[in-house]
């Protein structure tokens, strides 16, 4: 017989687990029960649950998976084997659970019976469901499918979501203000035909109220519904009680349709049903919309790879291993699955042997835990690596609950361990994207900042830091001649070099453009670092071919070293840097040490500042524009305008010396504004001028986006200008999104309202990604000269182009590329459907003197 304190103690472990136990006696008549179903039918009378029996529980199987059950339970019975099945079961009036089971069939010398576990897997298969109608339907639009079977795909995932209870249907809102079927394969055909083309605007079902109001609609009942009055009795002829209708949106809120779920019980969708369809509706807008855009569209096999991965990755259930051990957490009885996972025999995992198997850097910490375990009574939870039978460790997350006897004695430790080794590659392969560089593949500021600030608190007595900041020389000229792309090749090699030629122990990390900061320990102090930065400098100076061009890289270098009287840590960066230019200045392909008397280089850009203030005064400066190409004809589509300050002294000073400078006294408000003003005014008098009509594209800082008067600043300026509102395209980056989320979305709907276009600039270099900008209006993506890639490399660079474009224009986004500098990348945008490209390919930022004619010439040739 089944011993009593054996089974609290299971069931408690289960219950823990999240299952259910059911064990059922059986007499002596089934001992030469065969494996068939006519067997196990007769002998139902003779099992029993408690109260329950298993004709009983049969009754609560679903009727179509009644039959499989009854099968397996036959196998159990006859063989002894070990079964696993799932089936739904019937729970109340209308609702319906899918359930996991395994077990298996005892044969005791004095006992016969059936012992099942079952787990409610209801949200996973719902899950795997809508995952898998999402893939599979995204993967038939890609391959060029038609669209009636993309949609036949998402209504299956609807009714497979729940469970087969439900029939689903799909609805095309079309341009005379009618609902048609585009999908209702599973409805019968005169429900159909009676629904067919019915108005948009009235009442007539929960379908058109939903599409009428843009929200989900839901009849519990259609038997009372008042939408359902003129077509009840069709309805209620095919056994549909009640309908759940939800809108199909496009990425700008139109309703383009609906999903209709039809229900045999009269019931409401439960929130998680809901979500689901609501899911499947937004990815039948997604093919809708893509289908009116471009049928024949064919999305990148990398985005549709990626994208099953991440479905699979959402939805894949984690394997669970049930464990128990006496009160000193030793292993005193057979651990099946243990012993499965871990390859352990009962004798090699008896008593501690169990901890053999644990990661040996893991123990010490597991060990404290057990210590705890054997002498204070509570749950407990842990993470630790346990090697498998083929070798391989695991990262498992364990829990421990103590299980006491009727009179609160502690009898054993019982409880679980999940398998969370995906889910920690994920984060450790975000956190190694989060803090090193993409294209070198070393340490990224994020990283340097975090290891120094550790360094400089464990720095041996008698000891120093080295911070060097290394900038090649005349690295820009090899970009503007060359192109990026020779520049980016030149990187990482220049970045291996200095890997190699560190001493282990010592960081080499990339600040970004060609700055490189080396954070070194100096036994011998000065003469240490001295030493090491000639070994640096030699191994940079190294020919090298390019793309098989032969260059010869040198560089400048800053050092700072720490601890020093004149230095703190917050300065260290700062200092190097001051040392660097400082090396720059002296003609390069050298190296300094900073010193007190550099801090010159902060009176300087204090007098920079102070010119800066009274530029605007006195019209000191220009604007340049850089035309926009239209990669479909190949004709100016618009310009960007550029701010250039004519210092008085010091000739054309870049932007990147003083917007900075700007930014951080506040002074971008100001110049942004008289920015838009002068460009409005430009443009539209040159448009005025050639009759073409152009768009405007203006720069926008982060500290503009704060400002409370942009908006109307940009309203003064168009006004002032006579300009038409949509004709102004203002450019954002992703660091001034980010800052205040709340804020920029309020700024981004005044500025949308406006009628203004809004477009990302620089997309790429920053923190955001597709999947982040959707929550902006977001109009245009600009890619920065980072995405486009040298011949070498441009098939796999192009694959990756197609599917950030791809992506873009499924949520209604223009794509324009940054920076195209000869005909192989022009020619990697056009076959992935770019908009549009500006770059040195096309023409320089020139004055609005020599706009005109270019634009003119451009679109006569």
């Amino acid at each position: 017989m089944a011993q009593p304190d054996l089974q609290s103690r299971l069931a408690f472990t289960l219950q823990s687990a999240g299952l259910l136990e059911w064990y059922v006696e059986l007499d002596d008549s089934l001992s030469d029960t065969q494996a068939t179903v006519e067997a196990v039918t007769d002998a139902l009378d003779a099992c029993a649950l408690g109260s329950t029996s298993l004709t009983e529980f049969l009754e609560h199987i679903h009727p179509d998976d009644r039959d499989p059950v009854a099968e397996h339970v036959a196998v159990a019975l006859s063989t002894g084997d070990e079964v696993r099945f799932e089936c739904r079961v019937l729970v109340g009036d209308s609702s319906v659970q899918m359930v996991s089971v395994s077990g298996r069939s005892t044969a005791h010398p004095e006992l016969r019976a059936l012992h099942f576990v079952s787990q409610d897997v209801t949200d996973c298969r719902r899950s795997e469901a809508i995952a898998e109608g999402q893939m599979r339907s995204l993967e038939l639009a890609v391959a060029g499918a038609p669209l009636t079977d993309v949609l036949v795909e998402l209504t299956r995932s609807a009714e497979r979501q729940s469970a087969g209870t439900i029939r689903a249907a799909i609805m095309r809102l079309d341009e005379d203000g009618k609902l048609r079927f585009v999908e209702a394969s599973n409805l019968p055909p005169d429900f159909v035909a009676a629904l067919d083309a019915m108005d948009a605007g009235s009442d007539e079902t929960t379908c058109s109220v939903s599409v009428r109001t843009g929200k989900p609609s839901v009849a519990v009942d259609i038997a009372s519904d008042p939408y359902w009055a003129q077509h009840r009795d069709k309805a209620l002829e095919h056994g549909l009680r009640a309908c759940w209708s939800t809108p199909v949106l496009s990425d700008r809120g139109e309703v383009m349709g609906t999903i209709a779920c039809y229900s045999s019980v009269c019931a409401a969708p439960s929130s998680l049903e809901q979500e689901g369809i609501t899911l499947l509706a937004n990815t039948a807008a997604l093919v809708v919309q893509r289908d009116r855009a471009n049928r024949a569209r064919i999305k990148a096999e990398r985005e549709m790879a990626a994208n099953e991965r991440r479905f699979k990755g959402l939805v894949k259930a984690t394997n669970s291993l049930v464990w128990s051990t006496s009160p000193e957490v030793d292993i005193v009885e057979l651990q099946p699955d243990w012993s499965e996972f871990t390859g352990q025999t009962f004798e090699q995992s008896r008593g501690k042997g169990w901890l053999e198997a644990v990661h040996p850097e893991d123990r010490p910490a597991l060990e404290v835990v057990l210590e705890e375990m054997r002498s204070t009574y509570s749950n407990k939870r842990a993470e630790y690596r346990i090697r498998r039978a083929d070798g391989q460790y695991r990262h498992m997350t364990g829990h421990a609950v103590p299980i006491f006897d009727d009179h609160g004695n502690m009898k054993e430790w019982s409880g679980g361990l999940t398998d969370i080794t995906d889910r920690k590659q994920v984060e450790h392969r975000l956190h190694h994207m989060a803090t090193h560089d993409s294209l070198t593949g070393l340490p990224n500021r994020t990283y340097l900042n975090d290891h120094l600030r550790e360094l400089v608190n464990f720095i041996p007595e008698g000891q120093q830091l080295m911070i060097m900041l290394i900038d090649l020389d005349r690295f820009k000229e090899v970009n503007d001649s060359m192109g990026h792309g020779y520049g980016d090749v030149l990187l990482v090699q220049i970045a291996h070099r200095l890997r190699e030629a560190l001493p282990s122990g010592d960081l080499v990390a990339r600040l970004g453009g060609d700055e490189f900061v080396v954070v070194a320990h100096l036994p011998d102090g000065v003469r240490s670092a001295e030493r090491l930065a000639a070994d640096l400098l030699r191994a940079i100076q190294v020919p090298c071919d390019v793309l098989g061009t032969r260059y010869y890289p040198s560089a400048s270098m800053g050092m700072c070293l720490y601890p020093n009287p004149d230095t703190s840590i917050d300065e260290l960066l700062q200092h190097a840097d001051i040392a660097m230019y400082r090396a720059k200045d002296a003609g390069g392909t050298g190296m300094q040490f900073f010193s007190a008397e550099m801090s010159i280089e902060t009176k300087n850009r204090m007098a920079l500042e102070l010119d800066l203030r009274e530029a605007l005064e006195r019209n000191e400066f220009v604007l340049h524009y850089q035309p926009r190409i239209c990669l479909d004809d190949d004709v100016p589509c618009g310009v960007e305008a550029l701010i250039r300050w004519n210092h008085p002294s010091k000739g054309l000073v870049s932007p990147a010396v003083f917007i900075p400078i700007a930014e951080t006294t506040g002074l971008i408000c100001k110049i942004g504004n008289w920015v838009l003003q002068q460009a409005c005014k430009d443009i539209q008098q040159l448009t005025e001028r050639i009759g073409t009509e152009l768009m405007l594209s203006v720069n926008v800082s982060p500290v503009q986006l704060k400002s409370p008067t942009l908006c109307s600043e940009v309203s003064g300026a168009l006004q002032a200008a006579g300009m038409d509102t949509h004709r102004l395209e203002l450019e954002l980056t992703e660091s001034g999104l980010i800052e205040d989320t709340d804020a920029s979305h309020q700024l981004l709907r005044n500025l949308r309202t406006i009628g203004v276009r809004l477009a990302i600039d620089d997309f790429g270099t920053g923190y955001a990604g597709i999947a982040y900008l959707r929550q902006y209006p977001i109009d245009v993506v600009k890619l920065d000269r980072t995405f486009l890639c040298p011949t070498a490399k441009a098939d796999n660079c192009l694959d990756f182009i197609k599917a950030v474009t791809e992506m873009c224009h499924s949520l209604g986004m223009r794509v324009v590329a940054e920076g195209v500098e000869d005909a192989d990348m022009l020619r990697q945008l056009m076959r992935s459907a770019c908009d549009e490209a500006q770059g040195y390919l096309f023409a320089k930022p020139m004055p609005l003197a020599q706009l005109g004619d270019y634009i003119i010439d451009r679109r006569a040739s």
